[in-house]
């Protein structure tokens, strides 16, 4: 009986403590943002403020496809290097964060939002956005 008992009080033991772990990451979040017949899947994402963040930009379409956003306060970690030839249409200003993935494609980029709110992302190439390619990135208050 103490034989059966102790590896059981000892795996109780082990479930308690895994389940009152802290809150605290190791690493950043991952999202995954696939670009698809002009849209995002998932259409809405939801990251912590001051919380790093890695996004794994995929193209499975047979078209150019971005990811932007215009204004959003961000510490930048790494950034994916521009593609060549990509083209942001008449665009007059910069968006703050912008990865572009070729056709079939990932790009990865590396950031920590340090503001809560409601941005929006899109995508820049001409006519992809009006066609209803964007999605919005929300930033929660920590804790």
């Amino acid at each position: 009986m103490k034989r059966i008992l102790f590896p059981l009080l000892l795996v109780a033991a082990l479930a308690l403590v895994a389940c009152s772990g802290s809150q605290a990451q190791s690493g950043p979040s991952t999202i995954a943002l696939k670009a698809e017949a002009l849209k995002y899947n998932p259409a809405t994402v939801e990251v912590t403020a001051g919380q790093p963040v890695t996004l794994m930009f995929q193209n499975a379409d047979s078209v150019e496809h971005d990811f932007s956003i215009m204004e959003i306060p961000v510490q930048m970690a790494a950034t994916a290097e521009p593609m060549a030839g990509h083209d942001m249409g008449a665009m007059t200003a910069n968006p703050q964060l912008h990865m572009a993935a070729a056709m079939g494609q990932t790009a990865t980029m590396q950031f920590t939002p340090t503001k809560p709110g409601t941005y929006e992302y899109f995508c820049t190439v001409p006519g992809h956005k009006e066609a209803g390619m964007k999605g919005t990135l929300i930033v929660k208050t920590p804790g």
